[in-house]
Order: C-alpha cells, then structure tokens, then sequence
C-alpha cells in the first residue's frame, strides 16, 4: 500500500473549512472533507486506523480519499459527468420485436410469457446485444402491452 502524503496550502485549507460548514451531518463530502483536513501533514496528520474509528469508516475509504485528493486535488469534489448512452438501442424495431412476441405462443409449454423470458428470445434472435427484464418492462408499459394479454387477441 502506498502512503499519500498531504500537504494542503492555506487556500485549500480555507476551502475545505468553509466547504465543511456547507455540508449536511451525514453527506459524503462531507466525511471526505473532514478525512482531507485530519490528514494534513502540517497540522498533524492522523494515522487512517485512527481516522477510521473516529469517522465510523474503514480504513480503505481513508486511503482511497487521500490518494484521490493527491492525484486530482480538490477536483475530487467537482460533479463527475454522468456516462449517457450515445447511441439508441432501444428503438422501435424491438418495441415491434417484443409485440410480435407477445402474440406468439411462449415456449416449452408455458402458459404465458415472462420477462426472462421475452428478454432472452430477443437477444436470441439478435435484435438487441443484451436487455434486462427491466427495460422488458419499460417497454410493456410505453407500448401499453401486458403479459397477461396478448396484443393481437384485443
């Protein structure tokens, strides 16, 4: 395990104390704020085991704070960009998929479709790499279909 050393400048210091009174009791910024300014080599630096006892934590979150505050500074509290699909996979060609489906007779004897099961005869047939009975269920509700009745039997 490697050691971050942290040496904080006055404007650090004054930032993380003023961000400190911004937080609520039980945020995570919060914790990490308080982590950062216990770990100040100039005020005294206090051993992770210490600092994770008294925070309620493990040592773990203590390292993995002072590691990202060594390697990116006071980034580490700056919104992360949110991972969005650029492409659309689902479309209407499996919305189409998923109501021919559902006017089939579901296999291996089975009295009515499940979502497992509508999931993986659509990656079967190859109109999606991969979807998840959520999304299943996602598109029954947008399409108004049902698993109880079949769109083609009214």
């Amino acid at each position: 395990m490697t050691l971050y050393r942290l040496y904080l400048t006055a404007d650090e210091r004054q930032t993380l104390e003023g961000w400190q009174k911004k937080y609520k009791a039980h945020s995570a910024k919060l914790r990490d704020i308080q982590i950062l300014l216990n770990s100040d080599e100039q005020t005294g630096r206090r051993p992770a085991l210490e600092l994770a006892a008294v925070l309620g934590i493990c040592t773990r979150t203590v390292e993995r704070v002072r590691r990202q505050f060594c390697e990116e500074g006071l980034k580490i509290f700056e919104p992360k960009a949110r991972k969005t699909r650029s492409d659309k996979k689902i479309d209407d060609r499996v919305e189409a998929h998923l109501t021919v489906l559902l006017c089939q007779s579901p296999p291996d004897d089975h009295p009515r479709w499940q979502l497992g099961m509508l999931a993986n005869r659509l990656v079967e047939l190859q109109v999606v790499e991969h979807i998840s009975t959520t999304m299943v269920v996602r598109l029954l509700k947008k399409t108004n279909l049902s698993l109880f009745r079949a769109p083609c039997n009214g």
